[in-house]
């Protein structure tokens, strides 16, 4: 067995844009809190490969791979819990869809990082 890769569909609660932004920019802003963050996602089992708003409004999506022995539950779990892209806020809901490898002869759409 190897690693899962994710397709989340984010959608931005209405009235939530502004703070979630303001966390993600802090976030992404700070270089040592921002590796702390990947280091922290990683050593949980979770890497994100891409992030693709199309507004600030959203929606956004982000493509996520999940080491192996992760459940699908557990995945989103964690995107929806306090580690994941919520930041402790209820600002998104994620929805969440797991790529079908088995369809692509095990290909994955990037180079596995577990």
């Amino acid at each position: 067995m190897a690693s899962s890769f994710y397709i989340v569909n984010h959608h931005l609660k209405p009235g939530m844009a502004a703070e979630w932004w303001g966390k993600l920019g802090a976030l992404m802003g700070d270089e040592v809190a921002f590796a702390e963050n990947v280091k922290s996602n990683m050593n949980k089992g979770f890497f994100n490969h891409s992030f693709m708003p199309m507004s600030q409004e959203g929606p956004i999506y982000c493509v996520w791979e999940a080491k192996e022995g992760i459940s699908d539950s557990d995945f989103q779990d964690f995107i929806d819990g306090p580690d994941g892209v919520n930041f402790g806020l209820i600002a998104l809901n994620n929805n969440v869809m797991k790529l079908d490898l088995a369809l692509t002869g095990g290909q994955t759409p990037y180079e596995n990082k577990f």
